[in-house]
């Protein structure tokens, strides 16, 4: 599973340069350079947690509210603009379910040094 996370994030980070890139050449029209920013900041927030695990204290917080917040956008942008990011809004998808699953085995890899959670 953790191969197909790695891919649902590297082709996300490919679709965010590859918008920016078509963007920026063949200035399509309704076309924005902010959507290929938030892909490439989502694949940044996942590569970190796919890198660190989930041993970087509210991490898993912060990547469930990225992919929460673009498959929202995207899901929007999708009702107005037609099918275009369909691809997209299917990685994203995958990324949050990627998010929100936590393996027993991960949770063991935490810290027990890292300060508590509770207030």
């Amino acid at each position: 599973m953790k191969y197909i996370d790695q891919a649902c994030v590297w082709l996300i980070f490919v679709a965010g340069v590859a918008h920016i890139s078509t963007t920026e050449l063949l200035h399509p029209p309704r076309a924005v350079l902010d959507t290929g920013l938030l892909w490439i900041f989502l694949a940044m927030f996942n590569l970190l947690r796919i890198r660190n695990g989930y041993g970087i204290h509210r991490l898993r917080t912060f990547c469930i509210g990225a992919n929460a917040a673009v498959l929202a956008l995207e899901c929007v942008r999708w009702r107005m603009f037609g099918l275009s990011n369909l691809v997209v809004v299917v990685l994203v998808l995958c990324e949050t379910l990627f998010s929100i699953r936590q393996k027993q085995s991960e949770t063991s890899k935490l810290s027990p040094t890292l300060p508590p959670t509770g207030r």
